[in-house]
């Protein structure tokens, strides 16, 4: 039933929705496998028994319906080259910075409902995969990639579904392969120290990471051809900010369910 469900999320996906469907769950199944038993015994009760990659991609199917349509700008904040978050302009519906630190109180305040703590929890799980998607800490003039044309694999996209998912989808494994690879596979050195969830550090990652991403052939015109050169030098990149989601999530939820 779970491979089902997940299966229809991906044929899912929108270009908007940070690292698709295979990607969040990555990143949900890392911080579930990194939870201290408190914090583990505190996401099952909030949950009723769901792991958190089983609800990482709950806040992105609600936000298509009219009652969360409001949630849909928590998800990303567009910052300019040459800016941060503290210069940059901010929209009074909000952002996925904001997002994050509102589901954190929620989840602290002993006042909140069952149901504000489970929707908090499931919203955290989502966005901090989303934060962690550099294009989510996109560039304002192409909407964080999504007004970049792209060909890969012979078929025609954007910048942003590249980093959402197309090159995730490259992996023939499914997320609890991936996200064991990804923690013990040779690609990393153990022990792989992280910093605590800093939004500074997090964001500066993500624009450094643009660098790359918006490093194409020169002299391309019109739809960019993503070719395997692309992809070999940006696939570290892209399972760096995976663990980093993933590590980062039960950072947090470590420190909120002491």
């Amino acid at each position: 039933m779970r491979q089902i469900f997940a299966l229809m999320l991906i044929m899912m996906t929108s270009n908007s929705w940070g690292w698709g469907s295979q990607g969040h769950m990555v990143v949900g199944q890392i911080g579930q496998n990194n939870l201290t038993p408190a914090a583990k015994k505190a996401v099952q009760t909030i949950l009723k028994g769901q792991t958190l990659a089983d609800v990482a991609n709950w806040a992105d199917v609600v936000k298509s319906k009219p009652e969360w349509a409001h949630t849909k700008p928590w998800h990303f904040i567009d910052i300019a080259d040459g800016q941060d978050y503290t210069t940059t302009e901010h929209k009074a519906e909000g952002d996925v910075v904001g997002a994050i630190t509102d589901m954190v109180k929620v989840l602290k305040d002993s006042s909140s409902a069952d149901l504000e703590k489970e929707n908090a929890l499931k919203f955290i799980v989502h966005f901090v995969g989303d934060i962690h998607q550099p294009l989510h800490v996109g560039k304002p003039e192409d909407r964080g990639g999504n007004d970049v044309r792209i060909t890969f694999n012979g078929k025609g996209s954007n910048l942003h579904a590249l980093w959402d998912s197309l090159m995730i989808m490259k992996s023939p494994m499914d997320y609890i392969q991936y996200a064991n690879w990804l923690e013990h596979g040779k690609m990393f050195t153990p022990p792989y120290d992280l910093p605590g969830f800093a939004f500074s550090t997090i964001i500066s990652e993500d624009m450094n990471a643009r660098k790359e991403i918006y490093n194409f052939s020169p002299g391309t015109q019109g739809n960019v051809q993503v070719t395997e050169a692309y992809y070999n030098r940006n696939v570290d990149l892209m399972n760096r900010q995976l663990l980093n989601g993933g590590k980062r999530l039960a950072t947090l939820l470590n420190s909120v369910f002491r």
